[in-house]
């Protein structure tokens, strides 16, 4: 993955996180829903697994890591790990 692909699924995931606001009725877990966002898009060394982190939502926030990563697979990025942090 070069830099700009990094950069375009950082913005990826800020526009889900933006539709996941408006669906937040639905997502549990303890989140921030005002300063959501993609801090970080990690690529594995090993394994070539891609990793993006979201900031301003609890590590549990499982419902949400979900909705985002059924989201992504949906546009087209597969096998994108979730993580949340505050």
């Amino acid at each position: 993955m070069t830099k700009e692909e990094a950069l375009d699924l950082q913005t990826v995931v800020d526009g889900i996180l933006a539709q996941a606001a408006g669906e937040r009725s639905r997502i549990g877990g303890a989140v921030n829903w005002g300063d959501l966002r993609c801090v970080e898009v990690e690529i594995s060394l090993i394994n070539a697994r891609v990793t993006v982190t979201i900031e301003e939502a609890s590590p549990s926030a499982l419902e949400l890591c979900t909705f985002v990563a059924k989201e992504l697979a949906r546009r087209g990025y597969d096998k994108i790990a979730v993580r949340t942090e505050w």
